[in-house]
């Protein structure tokens, strides 16, 4: 019947594989968004705490690391524990080159021996800071593959080298394959202890009272926490979470928190990112992203129906001999939705192929207008199999794919075979 009907087989073909190429297009950058890729491997089963909540109308408090060390560091029901802390100063620093003249920029993420339980990098040479590092504030740090190549060049050894960062010395201890950009929480250049011996010499910080503070200020940093939950323990998360508010707001009567209403989990910390985009609440943004959706599948789910129309018009005379002998509405119904399901999934096929050579031909500026991550702005993103090749994408093109045929071919086939016998033998006549 394909090569009987060349020009509609080939219409229909390429008209479903523009539709879901656009529409897997989307669906690929946000399963990579929130997808368990390494290093990111627990994002489904993670929670974080970037702040605590202090009331409607007041500002939120932040979280110390003596409240990190004493409370949430004892949880018993997380998997693990960790914190980051972040500054401009070192969110974006400067590493000395081989040279001494020279420096380069480098993305630096203040954090503890937790990050790394947390995030499962593959450490090409070495390990990450010890928890005894961290004890002692010693400057250790671990840095990606192409850092230590481009100070001491491609497999030189590393570990136990320094690298000089924002004029201040510290000694590699492990070094990690570089990770993808699209692995927000994780990326970074060099990861280092946040309480490191001198980090924060000769900077300015407001305190817990008010009072601004210069100099070595590693105890009371603001950090931010996040907590690995198996699916079979959140409840008991989420009890021992309000014990430990319970605790904290013991010891804090004049500011209480509310810790569980500020936890988030990892999707839905996306979803926040996508109502920035739209610059909507998140309670409205279903009606953005729905209608999207929808358009991106009705427009060419109608112009493929006009399609299937035409041509179940010049099968009824055969719809009708069937029915003549026999056969079923039901049968011939089934037949038609089978037969347009074959083409819709060779234009899935395409479309899905379509669909990753663009991203990863224009990756650099699609993930981009995406996300809020200014850092995929600076480079080219690194892209890896598994972002591509996820049992849930299948799942989704060919759940795409079917939606899509229904909307196409069901209408038009079911009027059609509602015609009486003699009508639909009578349209050649």
């Amino acid at each position: 019947m394909m090569r009987e009907e060349k020009l509609y087989s080939a219409m229909y073909i390429c008209g479903t594989a523009l539709a879901i190429a656009f529409t897997m297009l989307i669906a690929e950058v946000y399963y990579i968004k929130v997808a368990d890729i390494a290093p990111e491997v627990n994002r489904s089963k993670t929670y974080y705490l970037n702040s605590l909540k202090r009331g409607e109308q007041q500002a939120p408090s932040g979280i110390y690391s003596d409240t990190f060390r004493d409370l949430f560091q004892k949880m018993q029901t997380p998997e693990c524990v960790m914190a980051t802390a972040e500054w401009q100063m070192w969110s974006s620093a400067y590493m000395k080159l081989p040279d001494n003249v020279h420096d380069h920029g480098v993305r630096v993420k203040l954090t503890e021996p937790g990050f790394f339980r947390l995030y499962q990098f593959n450490f090409t040479e070495g390990a990450p800071f010890t928890q005894d590092d961290f004890d002692k504030r010693s400057r250790t740090v671990v840095v990606t593959t192409d850092v230590a190549e481009l100070i001491f060049g491609k497999g030189a050894k590393t570990v136990g080298q320094r690298i000089y960062v924002n004029n201040r010395d510290f000694t590699i201890c492990g070094v990690v394959e570089t990770p993808s950009s699209l692995t927000e929480k994780c990326v970074a250049d060099i990861w280092c202890p946040y309480n490191a011996q001198g980090l924060l010499d000769n900077l300015h910080f407001i305190g817990k009272d008010g009072e601004v503070v210069k100099g070595e200020y590693n105890i009371d940093v603001n950090l931010k926490v996040a907590f690995a939950v198996p699916a079979d323990k959140r409840e008991a998360f989420l009890q021992e979470m309000k014990e430990v508010e319970a605790r904290y707001n013991s010891m804090h009567k004049d500011e209480p928190v509310e810790m569980v209403a500020s936890l988030e989990t990892h999707n839905s910390t996306v979803w926040h990112e996508l109502g920035g985009i739209f610059q909507t609440w998140d309670e409205d943004l279903y009606w953005y992203v729905t209608p999207a959706i929808l358009l991106l599948l009705l427009v060419p789910a109608l112009n493929l129906s006009g399609m299937v129309a035409s041509r179940m018009e010049r099968r009824l005379p055969e719809m009708a001999i069937r029915k003549a002998f026999g056969a079923k509405r039901r049968t011939l119904f089934w037949q038609v939705i089978m037969e347009n399901l074959q083409l819709t999934l060779m234009g899935g096929a395409i479309g899905l192929c379509l669909a990753w050579t663009a991203l990863y031909s224009w990756r650099d500026w699609v993930f981009y207008i995406f996300s809020m991550n200014n850092y995929l702005y600076e480079s080219v993103p690194i892209i890896k199999g598994e972002m591509f090749f996820g049992p849930v994408i299948f799942l989704i093109a060919l759940l795409i794919c079917t939606l899509l045929n229904v909307l196409a071919a069901t209408l038009p086939a079911w009027l059609s075979l509602r015609k009486p016998i003699v009508e639909s033998m009578m349209i050649k006549k």
